[in-house]
């Protein structure tokens, strides 16, 4: 009897499934005749398996599912749990992970109620956090019992993980760190970061605990999930310490993997982690060359996507680095690859990000044509997007001088209309709640917020004066309490000029330079601020004459007036 399983599980391993199925078959018939019922539960998991690898999953359920009515009528619990666990695996098969969790869930209750078989409730636990993850259903975590489904699946696994831990087993652990694995190599760093965090588990949460992660599943021959341990625990862990180069190591070493398995998306999220290495030391030129190496493999591939991806990938590290005209570049790059397919949310995100680029160098006519092409891409898709474009076509007509052909225009006259009833009423909630509408909408001007807020029949303009302070000041801003800051934009930089403009220092175009600031303070600190001053021309002039103009030395101590009037409106 032991003879036959044996050879049955060596068969499937060595890719033989017919011979397999064929000892399974005399296994369960043996067992039979014999009245083991433990050797049949075994027998009948390697026929499944068997089945399930020659393509035939339904006549695998049928076995499985005849022996469990078979275990249920005769009170067998513990067949019944790993029958159980057999079937939730074939559901699985079947696309069916919602039957999937409710078999394990099921399985996993009766070893819990006397069953007493570790083993099987690990993979009891690891058949709940795959049918969790291939579902999408949410579920309990650490602390909740509406956790997301990413969440629910890193505690079980985690609860898995612990449990072979706690006994040793090795094979165990490999498996429950893959599934974690496959949670950061779909959802990214971030946001499996969190999402591990939520679930208490700590598998990548040091860089010892990566390390041991990593050689466990180097010594299981898991190269997926190796792989996975060094970019998404190991490098994160030697970035965080400033050991640049032995992040990079780790990458590099992540890579080669993810490229010799063919592993389109741990190619995608090594490059990634690549850029990350090489900003501090803003060596770009290594990040290109990384970028048009993927880039000729994805072109091979046909993979429009991934080239995306990967042009994403450059374009960021541009913009991390302040090199916007290369930004630029690889944003057209981008979007000339989205002429040829059907991808039109991501074309209109794209155009989108490119007008925000050209708008960033000066070339405004360029960024309304980018975005005028968004909005019109925009249609019938998401909502939101539509109101974003909407909200830059009209916030560049309007700093071009023509917020008349805003396609927000009309919406932005109410609000602006609406804006100096609240102001005359000295309504300082309604003001605020109007100037959120307004910077949705934008198309507006700074002569728009002075016609409809500064009125030249005003009786009380010391009021106005202070009114018009106090609303500079978000709500949320509180110097005293934790870190804070306030920065100043839109409407904001409107409403700084026009109040030095009501109080009688009126300052033309060319001495409106402080288009933003940032208020920071903590409890063990002094405040401080950061000014964000519009050049006059480009960055080159401004390099060589700053001692010498005028309009940015009288900005600055614009900027500090707004600070002063923060602090003085914070509570002592």
């Amino acid at each position: 009897m032991a003879g036959l399983l044996e050879a049955a599980k060596d068969c499937l391993a060595s890719q033989a499934p017919e011979e397999a199925l064929r000892l399974a078959k005399e296994a369960i018939a043996e067992a039979r005749a014999t009245g083991d019922a433990r050797r049949a539960v075994e027998a009948v998991c390697i026929a499944s398996s068997a089945h399930c690898v020659l393509g035939r999953a339904v006549e695998a359920e049928q076995v499985v599912q005849k022996e469990l009515d078979n275990c249920r009528a005769s009170g067998q619990k513990d067949g019944e749990a790993r029958l159980l666990w057999a079937l939730a695996g074939l559901k699985l098969a079947l696309s069916d992970a919602k039957e999937a969790l409710r078999l394990a869930r099921e399985g996993e209750a009766l070893v819990k109620a006397g069953v007493r078989d570790w083993k099987l409730q690990v993979q009891l636990l690891i058949a709940q956090a795959n049918a969790h993850l291939a579902g999408n259903i949410p579920g309990t975590g650490l602390s909740r019992k509406d956790a997301p489904a990413e969440e629910a699946a890193i505690h079980c696994a985690g609860q898995a993980l612990a449990l072979s831990r706690s006994r040793g087993d090795e094979e165990g652990q490999g498996e429950a760190l893959h599934v974690i694995c496959l949670v950061y190599l779909v959802n990214g760093l971030e946001k499996a970061s969190k999402v591990a965090a939520d679930a208490g588990e700590k598998a990548f949460a040091s860089l010892q605990s990566s390390n041991e992660a990593a050689a466990l599943l180097h010594k299981l021959g898991n190269k997926e999930a190796e792989a996975t341990a060094l970019l998404f625990g190991i490098a994160p862990a030697r970035l965080a310490a400033g050991n640049y180069l032995e992040a990079l190591g780790a990458v590099t070493r992540a890579r080669a993997i993810f490229l010799d398995l063919g592993h389109r998306r741990g190619r995608l999220a090594s490059l990634n982690f690549l850029a990350m290495c090489h900003l501090p030391s803003r060596n770009t030129l290594a990040i290109l060359d990384a970028v048009e190496e993927e880039l000729t493999r994805l072109r091979a591939e046909g993979d429009v996507s991934g080239q995306l991806a990967a042009l994403t990938t450059l374009a960021d590290a541009y913009i991390e680095t302040k090199m916007y005209g290369d930004a630029l570049s690889a944003a057209r790059r981008s979007l000339q690859l989205l002429k040829d397919v059907d991808l039109t949310e991501t074309e209109v995100r794209q155009l989108l990000c490119t007008s925000q680029l050209e708008e960033l160098l000066g070339s405004h006519d360029a960024a309304l044509r980018s975005a005028q092409t968004a909005l019109k891409l925009s249609i019938g898709l998401d909502r939101s997007l539509a109101v974003e474009a909407r909200r830059a076509v009209s916030s560049l007509q309007a700093r071009l001088n023509r917020p008349e052909q805003a396609p927000n225009r009309r919406e932005t006259l109410d609000a602006l209309s609406e804006l100096g009833r609240m102001a005359r009423k000295r309504d300082g909630a309604g003001f605020k709640a109007v100037m959120s509408r307004l910077e949705e909408l934008s198309g507006y001007t700074e002569k728009d917020i002075k016609d409809a807020v500064a009125a030249e029949d005003d009786p009380d303009r010391d009021g106005l004066v202070e009114f018009l302070r106090k609303q500079r000041t978000p709500d949320a801003v509180a110097i005293s309490g934790g870190r804070s800051s306030v920065l100043l934009k839109g409407l904001d930089y409107c409403l700084l000029y026009l109040t030095f403009r009501v109080t009688g220092l009126q300052y033309g175009p060319r001495f409106r330079r402080c288009r933003g600031y940032g208020v920071h303070g903590r409890d063990e600190e002094q405040p401080h601020a950061v000014s964000f001053l519009k050049l006059l021309s480009s960055e080159q002039e401004w390099c060589k004459r700053q001692e010498y103009q005028p309009p940015m030395l009288d900005s600055m101590q614009h900027s500090m007036q707004a600070f002063h009037q923060v602090l003085e409106e914070q509570p002592a």
